[in-house]
């Protein structure tokens, strides 16, 4: 997210954070001003359950054809964090810990940070 001091093109309200760095501040808007634009979205409710989890599910983005497969959105979160993530044994080259899995495939394996020093 970029911080920032603009405003609003539509209703002059004051937008502190983008999640860009502008080229030009003359068409910006605020999130309600941005809302206001997109079509509203069709929703679909039923008396579903999660393949995964069981869970119950009532309200769908979309109409489902096959529900043999439905799922809940944590996990359909999971899943598709997990199918992103490489598995491979690796060293933290600031604090040494081992690190078994990483959201890329490291170009240099020898300069993987761990979460805990990425974040520092």
């Amino acid at each position: 997210m970029v911080q920032g001091n603009w405003t609003c093109c539509e209703c002059n309200a004051d937008i502190k954070e983008l999640p860009f760095n502008p080229r030009s501040t003359n068409d910006l808007k605020c999130n309600a001003c941005m809302s206001k634009g997109r079509p509203q979205r069709e929703t679909f409710e039923g008396d579903w359950s999660c393949s995964k989890c069981q869970s119950p599910i009532t309200l769908l983005p979309f109409k489902p054809e096959d529900v043999a497969n439905l799922t809940c959105k944590n996990c359909y979160l999971k899943e598709k964090t997990a199918s992103r993530m490489v598995e491979g044994n690796w060293t933290c080259m600031d604090c040494g810990n081992a690190i078994t899995s990483l959201p890329f495939n490291p170009r240099d394996p020898e300069s993987v940070s761990c979460r805990d020093c990425y974040q520092k």
